[in-house]
């Protein structure tokens, strides 16, 4: 989101009345070169996001979109699960 700060929707979800209504969903990919794919496909599609690239390894952990209104990207996002990972305690 720093990288997209002057964009509109930007500023609305993280204006101050809006802080306990930030949607984030965790979606889950088979594979790194999945992860690549979908992230040029995004690009294609005209969706702006960060490719998270793992230092010093150097390989891509995850990817986050700027918001958008949920018709404009959750198409892009159907294929895609939820993810089920156990989470650390």
């Amino acid at each position: 989101m720093f990288t997209h700060l002057d964009d509109p929707l930007t500023q609305q979800y993280i204006a101050q009345e809006n802080i306990d209504h930030m949607h984030k969903v965790v979606l889950e990919v088979k594979s790194e070169q999945q992860l690549v794919n979908f992230s040029k496909k995004l690009e294609q599609e005209g969706i702006l996001h960060k490719l998270w690239i793992e230092q010093p390894e150097n390989y891509p952990t995850c990817l986050a979109t700027k918001p958008y209104r949920r018709s404009q990207a959750a198409p892009l996002f159907k294929k895609l699960q939820l993810c089920k990972a156990a989470l650390a305690k």
